[in-house]
């Protein structure tokens, strides 16, 4: 009925919350491997003063 009709609305906000949370957080873990990658780079450039 209607009230199980409004948990599943309910829960597929919080289930659409969670993976655009997870989302986020693979953006940041990404971004994170980019300045990590870019750091060892640095680090092993003979032409890097």
């Amino acid at each position: 009925g209607a009230i199980f009709e409004g948990n599943a609305a309910k829960d597929d906000e919080v289930f659409k919350q969670a993976v655009s949370d997870l989302n986020l957080n693979d953006d940041i873990l990404q971004s994170e491997k980019i300045t990590y990658s870019i750091k060892l780079i640095e680090a092993n450039n003979p032409f890097h003063a």
